[in-house]
């Protein structure tokens, strides 16, 4: 076996430490570059710095601080409702069994086509009653004749001419009354004895009808609801701060959410007296026509209200040059060529596309009108 002497020990291992040296020089190779510093926007504490290559890729534009006047509106949101006065509900008015449906969801129709018809005890009896009411006028009348030629022919007493007219009176009016019952349960002259026709009052659409054939009903039960969508109300929740400008009258530009392609005309018709607790609105109706069926109720809607608030004229910029710092109305004034100032601005009315501008701001000055959110995230995220 062999022995290590400790000078053999020595020079094994400073051969080790030598080649070890050499493997790390050989593997290191040469230093990582440096990672190139960002393109984006610095803030000096007064001026926003930007390069042309992040204004080109940002979209950057530029619009000049007009003097005009434009006329107020206000945006809101809003809900499609019926108009009450377009809407029927039919009911059954006595206890019955619905005999026959006509009618069903969805189906058009006109005012007093039959819908359905409902069996009746209760009308039966009121039409038996009728009848014989009925008869026995005839026969009073047919006896008040007789009586009075007799006594105008001194062949009976002019006492009992009396007695038949008064007969002949209560036959009629026992006649009178049976018939005012017969039509408030809905019965009408012919037919079949005991069934009644429902009919709609209103032209329109059904669109409620939740009963079956043959089902018993009583006399408050709700057999179809009916209404017109020709014209329909649109419900509004307006801020207390903008109800004061609102105005039975204004127009009211009226563009269905799911079909932004196309806008229906309108007027406020009433502007609501009391402001919500909880969300600090008032409420603010609107009708409008609905000829083409374009507004169905419940459907939610985008508002553009003209108020008939004169013109107001002052600097003017395009709506989508403002943004909001700290909570702040805030645009971008350039300064010179890749500088911008971020001042704080006092607006005024808007249009929906322009916005007045009451301080901060002066005539000639250049602000960025796009790209603004892109301006904003580098700084002040």
């Amino acid at each position: 076996m062999k022995v290590w002497t400790k000078r053999g020990l020595i020079a094994l291992l400073a051969l080790l430490v030598t080649a070890g040296g050499a493997y790390a020089a050989f593997h290191k190779g040469a230093p990582e570059a440096a990672d190139p510093p960002r393109d984006v926007p610095t803030f000096d504490g007064q001026w926003i710095r930007y390069s042309e290559g992040f204004s080109t890729r940002s979209g950057l534009a530029f619009a000049k601080v007009e003097t005009g006047s434009l006329s107020p509106t206000d945006n809101v949101t809003g809900t499609v409702t019926f108009d009450p006065q377009k809407v029927a509900v039919i009911g059954a008015r006595m206890p019955g069994r619905l005999r026959t449906i006509y009618k069903f969801v969805g189906d058009e129709v006109k005012a007093t086509d039959v819908l359905a018809e409902l069996e009746s005890t209760e009308l039966g009896q009121a039409q038996t009653s009728l009848q014989s009411a009925q008869a026995h006028l005839a026969a009073a009348k047919a006896n008040e004749t007789r009586e009075a030629q007799l006594a105008e022919a001194r062949v009976s007493a002019k006492r009992d001419a009396e007695l038949a007219h008064a007969t002949a009176e209560a036959a009629k009016a026992d006649f009178i009354a049976a018939q005012q019952r017969v039509n408030a349960l809905g019965g009408g002259s012919g037919g079949t004895l005991g069934v009644m026709r429902i009919t709609s009052p209103i032209a329109g659409k059904i669109i409620d009808a939740p009963m079956s054939r043959g089902q018993s009903v009583d006399a408050s039960a709700m057999l179809f609801r009916v209404a017109d969508l020709s014209q329909v109300w649109i419900e509004l929740a307006v801020f207390e701060r903008e109800l004061s400008n609102m105005h039975p009258g204004d127009r009211v530009e009226i563009t269905p959410q799911g079909n932004t392609s196309k806008t229906l005309e309108g007027r406020i018709a009433h502007v609501g007296d009391v402001i919500d607790r909880d969300t600090r609105s008032g409420d603010v109706r609107v009708v409008v026509e609905n000829t083409e069926r374009l507004l169905r109720p419940g459907q939610s809607v985008l508002a553009k209200i003209h108020t008939l608030n004169k013109p107001t004229a002052g600097f003017l910029l395009p709506r989508e040059a403002l943004t909001m710092v700290d909570g702040k109305p805030t645009v971008f004034v350039v300064r010179e060529p890749g500088a911008v100032e971020p001042r704080t601005v006092t607006i005024g009315a808007e249009d929906g596309v322009r916005v007045e501008i009451a301080t901060g701001l002066s005539a000639g000055e250049t602000v960025v009108s796009k790209g603004v959110f892109a301006l904003k995230s580098e700084i002040f995220r």
